[in-house]
């Protein structure tokens, strides 16, 4: 008797069904996973526009000032950063970004579900000549609002960047916030 070769519609059928939950399981993890690095990139981005800021205002003695702008205009009085910021010479001392200040970086608005928040009321950061930025700490949440991913930035008044990790509550104001 000579047997067939190949293989049955069971087979067929049990390859597809684990070959769909190892799927179902990976794109979930994939998800969580290009989130983690979305957040990551825009952490390093925010701090390496703060410390670019700090080093502008103390090596040309005069306030350097970073804050929201979406990239068709100055500055925005938000606290929501996602779509981009502005980081500027303050030639003229009035805080905001005009003809007669000098454009030192624009960053882009943040890739995909990507948000920044600043603390309420926290809507630019001035350096002063000394490289301390003026007020008080100054904490950015950033999340994906997809993958429930969230992290701290914390600026403190000597211009120190610290990373940190964010609370169920941050997340979700985060995540749900208004915006």
């Amino acid at each position: 008797m000579r047997r067939m070769r190949g293989i049955t519609l069971i087979e067929v059928a049990i390859a597809l069904t684990i070959g769909f939950l190892l799927f179902g399981f990976a794109v979930p993890a994939m998800h969580q996973a290009v989130a983690r690095t979305r957040i990551g990139h825009a952490r390093l981005a925010l701090a390496d526009s703060f410390l670019h800021a700090n080093r502008v205002a103390v090596a040309t003695g005069s306030a350097t000032v970073i804050c929201p702008a979406p990239q068709d205009g100055g500055c925005r009085a938000s606290t929501d950063w996602s779509a981009g910021w502005l980081v500027f010479a303050d030639v003229d001392g009035d805080r905001r970004y005009g003809p007669s200040d000098t454009l030192i970086q624009r960053r882009r608005a943040l890739a995909g579900d990507i948000r920044l928040l600043s603390t309420a009321g926290r809507t630019r950061i001035v350096f002063q000549p000394e490289g301390d930025a003026a007020g008080s700490n100054l904490t950015f949440t950033l999340c994906s609002r997809g993958a429930g991913q969230a992290g701290l930035l914390v600026l403190s008044n000597p211009g120190r960047v610290r990373l940190d990790a964010a609370s169920a509550a941050q997340t979700a104001a985060c995540r749900y916030g208004p915006g």
